[in-house]
């Protein structure tokens, strides 16, 4: 697969337009606002009460009842649809959760409930870190419920389906806002530095820095984050408010750092977005 540049994160699975938000497609967006999202719990306490606050707080495309993965043969009907979490094959996670036969780590939002979920089952995804403990549940939940429901927002409105090219998330907000980058992941060589390239603050913080941000929604910062699996290292900018993508790109899975070219994209695409 080549590099996808721009806002947007499609992938072709077998003959469906499929993004890591969703499928493009707005018939199956239709369909599914009409379902009530049942959010699958599992014997993990951390990880369920991260998602019931995330849901509460940030999920208004439809309807939504929580139930543990043990008590869901009820809910297998066409009226429901489910979300659960997913460990890739890279994920250090210690909690018992779900699976997809693709590797992925992260939210997915399904049809039928399964704990290895196919490529059919799957309507929609957002990506999460490969490394989760206790302590992060809590902003990995907000990050990846904002982006599905920003998403659904987004396809239902639109036109025609959603491209890398067209993906409507307002990049002039990049311009007040400065980048936060997990220490060691900023990889920049030569003379000029990163905040020249960007033409914006840039600075290097902990995970923990990145985290608080996230929690207290912080209007004035977007930071770098990434997902791998065996096949890409799935790079993105979001704002720290409401989730809001600014930048996608993927590249080897041994190549998860933010570089000159992830900079320069960014620049060009807010100049293009302040013109």
């Amino acid at each position: 697969m080549k590099k996808i540049s721009l806002i947007g994160v499609l992938v072709l699975l077998s003959s469906v337009s499929f993004a890591q938000f969703g499928f493009v497609k707005k018939a199956e967006i239709e369909k599914f606002k009409d379902t009530r999202l049942v959010v699958v719990l599992s014997a993990d306490s951390s990880y369920n009460a991260s998602v019931k606050s995330a849901v509460e707080r940030y999920w208004s495309f439809t309807g939504a009842i929580f139930a543990y993965d043990t008590a869901l043969k009820q809910y297998n009907k066409p009226e429901f649809s489910f979300l659960v979490f997913s460990k890739g094959k890279a994920a250090k996670i210690k909690a018992k959760l779900c699976s997809s036969e693709e590797d992925f780590t992260g939210l997915q939002v399904l049809r039928k409930f399964r704990r290895r979920a196919t490529n059919e089952d799957i309507i929609a995804r957002a990506f999460c870190s490969n490394r989760i403990d206790t302590f992060n549940w809590e902003t990995e939940m907000i990050r990846g419920i904002q982006m599905l429901n920003n998403y659904f927002n987004y396809a239902i409105e639109a036109k025609g389906e959603l491209t890398p090219s067209n993906y409507p998330s307002d990049k002039s907000m990049m311009t007040a806002r400065k980048l936060l980058i997990p220490d060691k992941f900023l990889e920049i060589k030569g003379k000029v530095d990163a905040p020249t390239m960007l033409d914006g603050e840039v600075e290097e913080v902990s995970r923990e820095d990145i985290e608080k941000a996230i929690k207290s929604q912080d209007p004035a910062t977007m930071y770098f984050f990434f997902s791998f699996d065996e096949k890409y290292c799935n790079k993105m900018v979001l704002t720290s408010e409401k989730s809001e993508l600014m930048y996608y790109e993927t590249d080897s899975p041994d190549k998860c750092g933010c570089g000159a070219k992830d900079l320069k994209s960014m620049k060009l695409a807010k100049d293009k977005a302040n013109k």
